[in-house]
Formats: structure tokens, C-alpha cells, sequence
């Protein structure tokens, strides 16, 4: 048990150290995907799309830890996020894209530090 309390703070510690590139880059994306596009901006958002992949896998991975002292991350809303950023994504529809990248997954992934910071204090 406390191998793996180890193993969940060494994921929390690789994730704080990410997240703010993760947080700086759907801010640069999402203007784009608002209708600014550019010639990278697909491959731009499908790169980011692997880092948020990888986040949420640690996200996952560490929900116990995150949520020890109080609930932070609720798995059922982080659910309906992906769910509809998929939906959004796989039909090409760029305006739901950037709305619900702008609306639900940036304030999620800029409110993940807090939560890193308090399961880690």
C-alpha cells in the first residue's frame, strides 16, 4: 500500500511540472480552432490532445490520492468532458471543439495545480 502511495506522488509530482505546458498550449490552440486556423494546428491539437491523454491517465491513476481529503476530481464530469470533446472532435466541429476546450477543459486542467498542490501537501 504505501509503494503505491509512493508511486501516486511521483505521478503527481511529473504532472505538476507538466500541466502548466499543457495549460499554455490549449491557450494558444484554441484561437485557432475558433477559426484562426494555420497549417499546423491540426497536428498542434492532436499533440495536445496525447499530452491531455497522458494527464488524465495519471489523473486516473492517482484519483484516491487526489481526492483523499476531500473530492477534487469528480470522475463522472472528467467523463462528460472527454465524452463530448471526443464527439466534438471526431465530427470535425470546430466551434463545439473550441467552446468546450475553452469552457470546460482548460478551467479543469488550470484547477488540476490546486488540486495537485493540496494532495501533495
Amino acid at each position: 500500500m504505501e509503494d503505491n502511495r509512493k508511486e501516486q506522488v511521483e505521478a503527481l509530482e511529473a504532472l505538476k511540472d507538466y500541466n502548466p505546458k499543457v495549460c499554455k498550449a490549449l491557450k494558444e490552440v484554441i484561437p485557432e480552432v475558433k477559426g484562426d486556423r494555420k497549417e499546423d494546428t491540426q497536428e498542434y491539437l492532436d499533440y495536445i490532445f496525447k499530452g491531455i491523454n497522458w494527464e488524465l491517465q495519471v489523473v486516473n491513476g492517482t484519483m484516491t490520492l487526489l481526492n483523499e481529503k476531500e473530492e477534487q476530481v469528480s470522475k463522472e464530469e472528467l467523463n462528460e468532458i472527454v465524452v463530448q470533446i471526443n464527439d466534438a472532435y471526431t465530427s470535425k466541429d470546430d466551434s463545439k471543439l473550441a467552446q468546450i476546450m475553452e469552457e470546460k477543459l482548460l478551467p479543469f486542467v488550470e484547477k488540476l495545480g490546486t488540486y495537485i498542490d493540496k494532495a501533495l501537501a
